[in-house]
């Protein structure tokens, strides 16, 4: 098992597998399920296709590991290994369904998974069904939808409030968001996760305004919960840098960060061993990209450009397209590349991926 992440929980449960078949331990249906969910939060394909190439036939034929594979499979990106699992259960019960339907949204197959939510039997919907559904509108930006699913559901909870002010908020339509959470609120506790979406997608909308306004609100309603106040100091800084105000930015910045009593990461990376190659071909992929007309976006730029630097390679010093590009020096090229974030993609980076893929 070369390449495995010794770090990594998954790797860790894989160890303890091996260490109960040589004491001739069989592992028994929980045990198989357990580290199915390990492999679904490391996202890593060579994970899943390990402990899947170990489990046995008769156990793979029951619906709690089935329902676990779903899962595991969605999560790792490969939609068709799930939908073939669902497409084989006939005895589906909630669990099954709100698998495949979490699936399908994950891969941005919104409609698909709509379309599932209303083949469900009605008796078997539960609360995570409605939230799976509406993240699916919520990322494939079917309001339409979304609006009629949150209207046809009689008990509105904190998660699925929050959710429908995410796909509101991701589709800039503020005024409704924040009316959604004023009626919220009249009878509950504030959210700091609907003012963060709300947050996020007045800073992709470069609203300045609404931005301060939301940062402001959060401030006095969540004072002690810093490190959501931390994200929030940095999508605001980041609006102020997209309209040219860099120094604005880093004022703010500086003095909310510290008035916060939180660290900050820094981004670029030249530490790895082959970090020449690795920028040789972003900047091969820039050109190319160019010459298919991709326009790099300058307001995804957060700071002034230093002396020899451009615009491109500023935005194109992201982690994920460093990995990518990691990736495509290699002999052979990998058939397929998977890029597993503990953070949120910047849309340069969504869109610049895309163009990756379509010239690579």
């Amino acid at each position: 098992m070369n390449g495995y992440n010794l770090n990594d929980e998954s790797w860790k449960c894989f160890k303890i597998l091996e260490e109960m078949n040589q004491i001739d331990i069989t592992p028994d249906d929980s045990t198989w399920k357990i580290l199915i969910v390990a492999c679904s939060k490391s996202g890593m394909l060579h994970h899943c296709q390990y402990i899947m190439d170990q489990i046995p036939l008769n156990i793979q034929n029951n619906i709690q590991i089935q329902n676990s594979l779903i899962d595991m499979w969605g999560k790792c990106g490969l939609i068709e290994k799930a939908k073939n699992i669902f497409d084989l259960l006939v005895d589906r019960d909630t669990i099954t369904y709100n698998a495949m339907i979490n699936a399908f949204g994950l891969n941005g197959l919104g409609t698909q998974a709509v379309e599932l939510y209303r083949e469900m039997p009605n008796n078997l919907r539960n609360h995570i069904s409605h939230i799976c559904v509406l993240n699916a509108c919520s990322h494939a930006g079917l309001l339409h939808e979304a609006r009629t699913i949150f209207n046809e559901i009689s008990l509105k909870t904190q998660s699925l409030n929050n959710t429908m002010v995410d796909c509101l908020s991701r589709l800039f339509m503020f005024d409704e968001a924040q009316k959604l959470i004023d009626d919220y609120e009249k009878t509950n506790t504030p959210s700091i996760v609907m003012y963060m979406s709300l947050l996020s997608g007045a800073r992709n909308n470069r609203n300045r305004n609404l931005s301060e306004k939301i940062y402001k609100r959060m401030k006095i309603l969540f004072p002690n919960d810093k490190e959501s106040l931390a994200s929030g100091v940095v999508l605001l800084s980041n609006i102020y840098s997209s309209l040219g105000e860099h120094q604005e930015a880093k004022n703010f910045r500086s003095n909310q960060i510290e008035e916060l009593g939180v660290k900050q990461l820094k981004a670029h990376d030249h530490s790895h061993p082959q970090s020449a190659e690795i920028y040789a071909k972003i900047d091969r992929l820039k050109s190319k990209a160019i010459e298919n007309g991709f326009i790099f976006d300058s307001s995804w730029i957060t700071r002034p450009l230093n002396e020899n630097e451009t615009n491109e390679s500023v935005l194109c010093d992201h982690s994920e397209l460093l990995v990518i590009a990691l990736q495509l020096i290699q002999e052979p090229v990998p058939k397929r590349i998977q890029v597993v974030k503990n953070l949120r993609v910047c849309s340069h980076c969504h869109e610049f991926t895309k163009v990756i893929a379509k010239i690579e």
